[in-house]
């Protein structure tokens, strides 16, 4: 028994299975993304998803009983993770990838791991370590080489880059402002509500496009992407990520956040056919080792020796 708990404790200290699980739905959901903001169009694909999510999530809660219920002082926080950072996000980056091009999306949105730094040190006083700073830049550097020199068609502005930089500070809010919430009530409910409150923000701005789209005639790809993203996507990985936040950190699971274009490209290249450069096999390689240096560096010695005399009672 003791064994057994030692050796998950080890695996543990190397690579959170969480954190990689939710970078893995959505890396995937990149090409099955693309489908669907193609059939449905980007504002209308968001509200619809969005509605998805939140009808699995409120189905998940009563099979288990669980209740949604928040404290009245705890409602200013989670208003701010909603409606603030969860609802932008969804708005400036798909707005932003109209005005850019998806290599300078798929770099701006990556830095949220680098802003992730300093915004959890002045906020949360999570100081960081050196170990952590070290993945952090190693991560960021295998994301320029994985994504290449952007492409000079001109297609790229900076309203684009601008709002795709917004999206990944808005994604540091998604990651840190509900902590202390997720931890309290748990990542289940509280995932529901920044959900709802986003719908209310994407609604808003996305009403007539939806309603357009439900009109027209729609393929069961379409459908299926809709699927897809809305039950795994934002519900499956974001349970995940909110879950891997109390264990490791909002800074530590950002890092985790690089990986998503690698996973992309690995998936194009197995099933779309899509080439893949030696400098993008360096830059994988770069942030897998920025990944468990971050996640080596996350993990205290003094938690494992507190868990292991836990497991020996229990045993």
């Amino acid at each position: 028994m003791r064994t057994r708990i030692g050796e998950s404790l080890a695996w543990r200290r190397w690579i959170d299975g969480e954190a990689f699980l939710a970078v893995l739905i959505w890396g995937a959901s990149f090409p099955i993304a693309k489908h669907g903001v193609d059939a449905f169009g980007p504002l209308a694909f968001a509200v619809l998803r969005l509605l998805v999510a939140i009808a699995c999530l409120l189905l998940w809660l009563r099979l288990r009983g669980e209740s949604l219920r928040i404290e009245r002082a705890d409602w200013p926080r989670l208003a701010l993770a909603g409606f603030g950072a969860m609802g932008v996000f969804q708005i400036v980056f798909l707005v932003g990838m109209r005005h850019t091009t998806s290599t300078h999306s798929a770099l701006f949105l990556n830095t949220s791991p680098l802003w992730a730094l300093p915004i959890s040190w002045l906020f949360e006083r999570e100081r960081p370590r050196v170990a952590g700073l070290i993945g952090a830049a190693l991560g960021f550097l295998g994301v320029v080489l994985m994504v290449g020199t952007p492409d000079p068609t001109g297609r790229a502005t900076l309203l684009g880059d601008l709002l795709t930089l917004g999206a990944a500070i808005c994604w540091v809010g998604v990651t840190l402002i509900p902590r202390p919430l997720v931890k309290r009530y748990g990542a289940v409910p509280v995932t529901t509500w920044m959900l709802a409150s986003s719908l209310v923000v994407v609604g808003l701005a996305g009403a007539r496009e939806t309603v357009a789209a439900l009109a027209a005639p729609l393929g069961l790809g379409a459908w299926g992407a809709l699927l897809y993203t809305g039950i795994l996507a934002m519900v499956g990985a974001n349970v995940f990520w909110q879950r891997a936040v109390q264990r490791l950190g909002a800074a530590t699971t950002l890092v985790y956040y690089y990986l998503q274009p690698g996973i992309a490209m690995a998936l194009g290249a197995a099933f779309l056919g899509e080439r893949v450069r030696l400098a993008q096999v360096v830059g994988l390689v770069a942030v897998f080792a920025g990944g468990l240096v971050a996640q080596r560096a996350a993990v205290r010695p003094e938690t494992i020796r507190r868990v292991e005399p836990a497991g020996q009672r229990a045993d």
